[in-house]
């Protein structure tokens, strides 16, 4: 099963040629920028679809008629999953740069004029490293968790043990928000039932996110 990505742009033209470019080695879900987008109904947008990841345009006002560029769409995904692939595609990178926090994220849209067939195949490859990257801090972060649980049914945490398992929850809870609440109470020991249902149901949003990766 391919990645299923989001990409975002207020041309046309550029929507259609992400998705001729990439159509063979991802889902592509294309959102068209229009004169009354939002920051709030893109980001509503983007994860209706449930994507593995998103590529956004930096200068969306440049035809949009918008109020807002590509920097504050990947902000306000940030706010809501601090860690979700996100890439940006810019015809104005240093101007992008000016703008980004984590400007490693920045790639220029002539990786996708096709004179270069390496430097498309490292954009395609930083795309999907990314996801997988992404998934692999998700199955990470569970392992510990089940780890520490099981230590914890069976004796008991150090303190430092105890800080840890706390730092887990709140990092899958920054993976995968959608998930099951994290509440400081869940790490003491009356609350061992809680730490189990818990990894369970940890168990089965990373189970049904790794049905979207590719076997």
């Amino acid at each position: 099963m391919k990645y299923r990505i989001v990409y975002i742009d207020e041309s046309d033209a550029w929507l259609n040629t992400f998705y001729q470019t990439f159509k063979a080695d991802f889902e592509i879900i294309r959102i068209k920028v229009k004169e009354d987008s939002t920051i709030n109904s893109i980001i509503e947008e983007i994860f209706k679809n449930e994507p593995d990841g998103v590529v956004t345009d930096y200068l969306l006002d440049e035809e949009g008629q918008v109020d807002f560029n590509g920097n504050q769409i990947v902000d306000a995904i940030r706010k809501v999953k601090p860690h979700f692939p996100i890439t940006m595609l810019t015809s104005y990178e240093p101007q992008a740069i000016n703008h980004m926090e984590d400007v490693h994220i920045i790639n220029g849209k002539s990786d996708l004029d096709g004179e270069s067939e390496e430097a498309l195949q490292i954009l395609k490859s930083k795309i999907q490293h990314d996801i997988e990257s992404f998934y692999r801090k998700l199955s990470t972060t569970q392992s510990k968790i089940e780890e520490l649980v099981k230590k914890k049914n069976e004796s008991e945490l150090e303190p430092q043990e105890e800080e840890n398992l706390t730092k887990l929850f709140i990092l899958m809870d920054e993976l995968e928000p959608e998930g099951k609440e994290i509440r400081a109470n869940l790490i003491k020991s009356e609350s061992i039932t809680k730490l189990n249902d818990f990894v369970i149901e940890t168990k089965e949003i990373l189970e049904e996110l790794r049905k979207r990766s590719k076997k």
